[in-house]
């Protein structure tokens, strides 16, 4: 390390260059770093929200909470799974490691969340987010005007959010508590019956009309150009313009329901100061800075507010940046309380301006050179870096003030030389190195500290680290080089008069020691001379008598113990030289010192963080279930009527709403107002206030009245109670609630058991169901359509997306008229009525047919009849024809006159009359039965023919009718209580669960700083308790959190011990010394312990922070005790002689550390400001009592304990010596004796 030195004062005026560029760079560091609250933390936690419109908690629970649960579960990262289940919604929360990869959990709980999708119902929702502080608004507005509050929305979404998003820093602008529209479809069913529209295409038909495809290029004048077909609904005309394709033609969505623009029932209500407002949440981006971020919208806003219409007025709900601004100014003011305090313990004990300045000059450049960390690392200025900053003030200037007392101290009156400052440096460069880098690596194991202590802390372990490596640097680089510049010259020599004086003064005092060391000395030698005389009648051996006193341990030689007596080391020496004396008194007060510790440490208080000092307020009001909306407004009414009178108020933000309310109840009305004081108000005094005047109202529900402070933190213990049976799980809660709400120091006692209320069941036979064609989801799904309607999707009109739904198709619905309500008819009740209708006509027309027939026949017998009369008639004829031909043919014949010229005989001529006469009869005979034969086929061809037309006629008659049959028939609906049982039933409003068990949780809260004592009192009150069979509980919630903290400290306390034991193992390349060292370590305690008690601070997080740190800091003053009497005894001197010069030589240098840090964290510890005082003020309380206690017993102890060891290796060593010796002597004489023979 003398080597840096040397280069430092070789290249000083480069060394003076770079401090000036480091301090500039430190300044615009500073001025670059992001201003935060706390640090960046990333929570290990999902949230994951479901949804089922309708769905009791129970059936919630069943269908869509339980599959979701078991996804999560199956993750393997996945540490704990906790949901709360009420009617129609669930959320989910999925906790993991903190040393997981976050971004692959998110995946793999993404993807277990859409595996459910499958066995969850279609109407169900599901979605997964995750939780970071930087998600957290940085500004929360309220917005209010005198338009309503449509046109103050537009005015927001239009104006103000595209303003305040071009505002460096800022993610996100959200506007909440607007009045939102939807577009109703409201159908008009006989407008729908009679154009036979069904209406299950509108929602596809919708969705179709507004699709833009793209449709590939063509080639223009300008060159290729997109071609996109269609345009999208944009419009209420648009959509009324609709057209639909029905059986006869197409109609347009107006010509059977109607279209319009209608707000959405509200849910809940946001109220600034009780007037119904909008709400302005400003996020920053991950890399921004709060303050800076804040400031720029405030400075937006101021330029934009006058030119919006309708007088726009804004109020500050929440803004980070004041608090964070006071708080980093606090913590700035004490730091430099502190700093001040530092420079002037230094001044005092140095008792030179110059040497105060050098030394001094470590302050600032270490801290410059952190900022520059801090900057490089990205890490924010926030009340941990600038708490670590602020305890860093005392603690980095203790190797500067080591070197610059060894250089003074060593220069003497002579001038400074180079030569001179490399050998005062070298001489203490080991040990301030050594004592640095313990303290260095106690944080070290902050960086195995996993849960909210590591991500809170480690920015502050990493701030410390910077502080103190910068320091040593500085010690070893510019603090020589600066004592060179300004300490050059000697120092004034000692007047005479003054020099006169100390040596007298020197003088009396080492002869008033030489007198008292005589008297002990006489003392001494009278009690040996009576036990002797008493040993020798016993005959005993006799005990040494000391030949003379041993008196003062005089100044001499040429080295540091040559230097004279001060005044400081006159009064310490004394003190020294009894507990050397007396070593076993020493270290026996010093063991009941410790024992008194851990006494003292059983009465303390504890705590987990401790309060941050918000001033904020919690009203929480809670109405019976089944609270509508509006009855929920007139009971906060109430209570916001009274806050409007408090002038201790200043503003108070009412979110009002019907949390699960439905159509017949089930929802319970909750309210939540935070109260904002007026500057300067103590908070707690105004909630007890508003705790006596909410008392006093009527019809407001539960209300109770926290402050942030109180419930910011989770200080709470939680009593986790699980079961299956909700009756049992009701009873445990209520015995284990009164078996702790009197214990002492608890002042409120809840639970999260839900008050209940009734819902109706709709029990669905499903047989029944299913032989209409229902399902139980699709009863349900039409039961919600008829009271809530039936969501289709968004449509974007005018540049806003816009829900559309069709209009319910019942109104209000009274419990006894829903089993009236009729179910929509389903495609097997169509077909089975169209299956009835057919079958009915095909009855009538077989009626028909036989009627038909009947009359078919009976004509049929009409005309055979006729044709038969009419053959009878023919052949009646034919059978006279044929009588006369056959009479004709047997007549004899009578001889006639022929013709004249006819030359034939009479004979002749009468046989040729007969001749004519039979071939006429026989011709008509022929033709007689040829007509018989052809009216007998003509008939039976009409016959044929009318049989074949009638049944033609009948069969074509059937099919038409058939047909008109199944395009005409309805099916009649049922009614809801047909298929379904519909009463009211008693509900619990939620249910809660943990990995798949039931719970409720009893919230017990302690008073401050009663954490420790509480829930030692809760377990004592519980156990044994007999709660029902199946009931379990476990104790949880701050108690559980800070036992794991605790445990986690505690383990990086004994890996920070092992890692200084490393350390100053490989300094003093012992195994003993580190050992005595470590001594001073249960000793901080002490003093820590002593200080928590006298200033009533409960034993939390940042006081173990401070015990960690005492691990390192306790050490260095004994680091450089020990180093110096080791290179004194190198020199040849005693052990008593080393130990005596060496604790009088590093008493100032000791004094002057302690003294420094101490007073430097003197405005902490008194909280004088109050920045940050939930972690700072308890740190630096137990870093001054460790200090004070640590540095004295160092200053006692330590010698006293090396004097044992080292006295005891001196005497074995000495024994060792004597054994030696005694051999060589045999030795000698044997060869002696040897020799004496042969010489013989």
């Amino acid at each position: 390390m003398s080597v840096l030195t040397r280069l430092s004062l070789k290249y000083r005026i480069l060394i003076g260059l770079l401090t000036a560029a480091i301090a500039a760079a430190g300044i615009i560091s500073t001025a670059q770093l992001k201003q935060e609250l706390m640090p960046s933390m990333e929570i290990p936690q999902g949230f994951v929200t479901a949804t089922l419109d309708g769905a009791s908690p129970d059936v919630m629970v069943s269908e869509v909470t339980e599959p979701i649960e078991n996804a999560l579960r199956a993750v393997s990262e996945v540490q704990s799974v906790t949901s709360t289940t009420s009617e129609g919604f669930a959320q989910i929360v999925v906790a993991w490691s903190f040393d997981a990869d976050k971004s692959q959990v998110e995946a793999d709980l993404r993807a277990a969340v859409e595996s459910t999708e499958a066995t969850r119902p279609d109407s169900s929702t599901a979605e997964l987010m995750t939780f970071s502080l930087d998600a957290l608004p940085v500004l929360t507005l309220g917005a209010s005007s005198d338009a309503d509050t449509a046109a103050l929305s537009k005015t927001l979404t239009d104006t103000v959010v595209p303003a305040l998003s071009q505002v460096d820093g800022v993610q996100n602008v959200q506007v909440s508590g607007a009045r939102e529209e939807r577009v109703e479809i409201s159908l008009r069913q006989a407008d729908v019956d009679a154009l036979k529209i069904d209406t299950s295409m509108i929602e596809p038909t919708l969705t179709a009309a507004g699709l833009v495809l793209p449709a590939g290029d063509v080639t223009g004048g300008s060159g290729e150009i997109s071609v996109q077909v269609g345009s999208q609904l944009d419009t209420l005309d648009a959509l009324r313009a609709l057209p639909f394709t029905t059986e006869d033609s197409t109609v347009l969505l107006s010509q059977f329901a109607d279209v319009d623009l209608k707000e959405v029932p509200a849910t809940s209500i946001s109220r600034v100061n009780g007037a119904e407002t909008l709400t302005l949440s400003i996020t920053k981006a991950t890399d921004a800075s709060t303050v800076s971020v804040a400031h720029g919208v405030t400075e937006k806003l101021a330029e934009i507010t006058p030119t919006l219409p309708s007088n726009v007025v804004f109020t500050e709900i929440e803004n980070q940046a004041p608090y964070i601004e006071q708080s980093i100014h606090d913590l700035s003011v004490e730091g430099g309380l502190g700093l001040i305090f530092a420079v002037l313990v230094i001044f005092l004990f140095l008792a030179s301006f110059r040497s105060t300045i050098v030394a001094a000059i470590s302050i600032p450049m270490s801290l410059l050179i952190t900022m520059v960390g801090l900057n490089l690392g990205e890490y924010s200025l926030n009340i941990l870096t600038l708490g670590a900053l602020t305890i860093a003030v005392g603690r980095v200037v203790d190797d500067s003030i080591v070197v610059i007392e060894n250089i003074k101290r060593r220069q003497g009156s002579g001038a400074l030389t180079i030569e001179g400052i490399v050998g005062s440096v070298g001489q203490v460069a080991g040990a301030i190195t050594a004592s640095t880098l313990t303290t260095v690596a106690v944080f070290l194991p902050i960086a195995f500290v996993g849960d909210i202590v590591g991500q809170l802390f480690r920015p502050f372990a990493v701030t410390v680290s910077i502080a103190l490596i910068a320091s040593l640097v500085v010690a070893l680089t510019i603090v020589p080089v600066f004592a060179y510049w300004m300490l050059r010259r000697p120092s004034k020599p000692m007047k005479r008069e003054r020099f006169i004086r100390a040596r007298a003064a020197q003088a009396a005092w080492a002869a008033r020691q030489e007198d008292s060391a005589e008297r002990r000395w006489v003392r001494q030698a009278e009690k040996l001379e009576a036990k002797n005389a008493k040993r020798e009648q016993r005959g005993k051996s006799l005990l040494p008598v000391p030949a003379s006193a041993s008196g003062v341990v005089h100044a001499s030689g040429d080295g540091e113990e040559g230097s004279p007596y001060d005044g400081l080391q006159r009064a310490f020496v004394p003190i020294l030289d009894a507990t050397l004396r007396h070593p076993r008194r020493t270290i026996a007060a010093a063991l009941a010192l410790l024992l008194l510790t851990g006494v003292g440490a059983t009465a303390l208080r504890s705590d987990f963080l401790g309060s941050m000092g918000d001033e904020t307020i919690l009203v929480e009001q809670k109405l019976a279930q089944g609270t509508t909306i509006e009855q929920s407004l007139a009971s906060a009414e109430k209570l916001e009527a009274v806050l409007s009178t408090k002038d201790s108020v200043e503003t108070f933000v009412s979110s009002i709403g019907a949390s699960g309310a439905s159509a017949f109840g089930g929802g319970g009305g909750d309210t939540s107002i935070t109260v904002i004081p007026v500057e300067g108000e103590d908070a707690e005094a105004v909630a007890n206030g508003l705790r006596a005047d909410f008392g006093g109202l009527s019809d407001v529900g539960e209300v109770t009245v926290t402050t942030a402070a109180s419930s910011a933190l989770a200080s709470d213990v939680q009593l986790a109670i699980q079961g299956n049976d909700a009756d049992a799980l009701n009873q445990a809660a209520t015995q284990l609630s009164d078996a702790v709400k009197d214990l002492p120091g608890v002042t409120a006692v809840t639970n999260d058991l839900s008050t209940g209320g009734n819902v109706v069941v709709v029990d669905v036979d499903r047989s029944k169901a299913a032989g209409f064609g229902y399902t139980q989801a699709t009863v349900g799904q039409a039961v919600s359509a008829a009271l809530t309607g039936t969501p289709l999707g968004s449509v974007r009109l005018e540049g806003v997306d816009r829900d559309i739904v069709i209009a319910p198709t019942q109104g209000p619905v009274a419990l006894d008229q829903l089993a009236l309500m009729q179910l929509p008819v389903t495609a097997v009740q169509q077909q089975r009525a169209i299956q009835d209708a057919t079958d009915a006509f095909a009855d009538e027309q077989e009626a028909k047919a036989e009627e038909q027939q009947a009359e078919a026949v009976e004509q049929m017998q009409e005309t055979v009849n006729d044709a038969v009369e009419a053959r009878d008639t023919v052949s009646s004829q034919l059978s006279e024809l044929q009588t006369q031909l056959a009479s004709l043919q047997s007549a004899p014949l009578t001889p006639t006159v022929p013709d004249a010229g006819s030359g034939m005989t009479p004979e002749q001529a009468a046989q040729a009359e007969r001749d004519a006469q039979i071939a006429a009869l026989t011709d008509a005979i022929t033709q007689a039965e040829s007509g018989i034969e052809q009216a007998n086929a003509g008939v039976d061809a009409a016959v044929k023919a009318q049989e074949d037309m009638a049944a033609q006629t009948l069969e074509a008659e059937e099919t038409q009718a058939r047909q008109e049959g199944l395009a005409d028939t309805q099916a009649t609906p049922i009614r809801l209580g047909d298929i379904a049982a519909v009463r009211e039933e008693a509900t619990p409003s939620a249910i809660t669960r943990n990995d798949g068990a039931r719970q409720v949780t009893v919230s017990i809260t302690p008073a401050e700083g009663q954490l420790g004592t509480v829930t030692q009192s809760v377990y004592a009150a519980t156990d044994g308790l007999a709660l029902p069979a199946g009931v379990t509980f476990v104790v949880g919630g701050a108690s559980a959190d800070q036992n794991e903290s605790f445990e986690q400290l505690g383990m990086a306390m004994l890996l920070a011990i092992v890692l200084v034991f490393l350390i100053m193992v490989a300094t003093f390349r012992s195994l003993m010394q580190p050992l005595i060292l470590l001594v001073s370590v249960p000793f901080a305690a002490t003093g820590a312990v002593a200080l928590l008690l006298l200033t009533d601070t409960p034993l939390g997080l940042p006081s173990l922070i401070g015990l960690l740190m005492l691990i390192g800091i306790v050490v260095t003053n004994a680091i450089v005790l020990i180093d110096l009497i080791n290179h004194i005894r190198e020199r040849g001197a005693s052990v008593h002689d080393a130990i005596v010069h060496g604790t009088r030589l590093r008493l100032r240098p000791i004094l002057m550390t302690a003294a420094a840090t101490i007073f430097a964290l003197v405005p902490m510890s008194l909280g004088l400001t109050g920045g940050g005082v939930f972690i700072s003020k308890p740190l630096a309380i137990v870093v001054i009592g460790g200090l004070i206690s640590s540095t004295l017993l160092t200053l006692v102890l330590v010698p006293v304990l090396y004097s044992s060891v080292e006295r005891r290796a001196d005497r074995r060593a000495a024994k060792r010596a004597a054994r030696a010796d005694k051999k060589s002597e045999a030795a000698a004489r044997k060869k002696a004796l040897a020799a004496s023979p042969a010489a013989s």
